[in-house]
């Protein structure tokens, strides 16, 4: 919370090719379902290696 009210925030990594050619500077951090409780609960050191463009096979990109 802030005085103007609810704050959030996202990390960003590089694009993966999917998203690249839409917003080529940086897309969101996406966690596969096996990380959530590592993210949750682990130390930074240890969640480096999360930080990577998902993989665009396992995702779609609709432009509508």
């Amino acid at each position: 919370p802030t005085e103007r009210g609810n704050a959030y925030g996202f990390l960003t990594t590089e694009p993966n090719a999917i998203v690249a050619p839409i917003h080529p500077k940086a897309m969101p951090v996406i966690l596969h379902d096996d990380d959530y409780d590592r993210w949750l609960s682990a130390s930074w050191e240890e969640l480096g290696a999360l930080v990577a463009p998902y993989p665009s096979q396992l995702m779609t990109v609709s432009r509508d």
